[in-house]
């Protein structure tokens, strides 16, 4: 997968674009290169900061709760119609990432994420 074109202003660095290096990272199960690679990015997408909270979820379980708590309170800002049932939802599966049922969790929120986007696209949000 090809990261997408460097944004006027943004660095490129000698490894690639941020985005291209995010992704690596992210496909290489590297959270703290991840991280760094996300800090060096304008914006991460909704669904981009979920991979990075399903990743610390797996290989970091002292960084998880804080970057779940971070992307439930980003996916609420940007879907501000969701219920109090939509949003429970989110922080019981978020919670639940590191267990078991790590791949059903991981569904759930991915769906919600992308109809979170969705919705704001269609409202000329995003």
């Amino acid at each position: 997968m090809l990261g997408r074109p460097a944004r006027e202003g943004e660095a490129v660095t000698s490894q690639g674009h941020p985005y291209g290096i995010f992704r690596k990272a992210i496909r290489r199960g590297n959270v703290l290169a991840a991280v760094a690679a996300a800090r060096e990015l304008p914006q991460l997408s909704l669904v981009d900061a979920l991979d990075l909270t399903l990743l610390a979820a797996r290989r970091d379980p002292v960084r998880h709760p804080r970057v779940a708590a971070r992307w439930l309170a980003r996916y609420l800002d940007e879907h501000p119609a969701a219920t109090i049932e939509q949003a429970a939802l989110a922080a019981t599966c978020l919670a639940a990432l590191p267990g078991a049922s790590h791949r059903e969790d991981a569904e759930t929120l991915r769906t919600m994420a992308e109809a979170a986007t969705s919705r704001r696209r269609t409202q000329g949000l995003a």
